[in-house]
């Protein structure tokens, strides 16, 4: 059933398609004094979303879109991250539903390897690629870099990630 389930999520989220560019849009703050951010680089199938708030929330997820009334089974899954670098960032993350309409790998925390990842986005001057690994199957997309950086300087300031964002000294 898993592995079944699986390969249709893989097929419905095909393997390459043209992406516009990266956007970022601010909410709040709220009478909670909390802002949150989403930014995202959205194909007609699949995109790469990075969602935080000034809180302590924060997710990068690559996700793909579900036929109605499919069912997402949560698991293990690993995310894989190259922009710049000649070597992919590879992120602990889980497969899950992220709303009505798409699946999701998503990697959360405001641990050192999401904050690599939205630097990787940030420094990014032409493609991403994006991977996803789930019980040995494995598929791949790829996204252009236009306003990753101005969407990425959105996530950092309006997240409040700038402290921990910085290298150590």
């Amino acid at each position: 059933m898993f592995k079944s389930s699986l390969i249709s999520l893989f097929l419905v989220a095909g393997s390459s398609s043209i992406a516009h560019a990266w956007e970022a849009n601010i909410e709040g703050p709220d009478v909670f004094g909390v802002t949150k951010v989403l930014a995202t680089v959205i194909s007609l199938r699949e995109g790469m979303v990075v969602q935080c708030d000034s809180k302590e929330e924060l997710s990068f997820a690559f996700i793909f879109r579900k036929k109605e009334f499919e069912d997402v089974v949560a698991g293990p899954a690993t995310l894989y991250l190259q922009g710049a670098s000649s070597e992919p960032l590879k992120l602990p993350a889980e497969l899950r539903v992220w709303n009505d309409n798409y699946g999701g790998v998503v990697a959360s925390g405001r641990d050192p390897q999401v904050l690599a990842a939205i630097k990787e986005i940030q420094e990014a001057r032409s493609k991403l690629n994006v991977g996803i690994e789930i019980g040995g199957s494995q598929n791949s997309a790829s996204f252009g870099s236009r306003g990753s950086t101005k969407a990425m300087e959105k996530v950092i300031q309006g997240c409040k990630l700038a402290d921990i964002a910085k290298p150590p000294a």
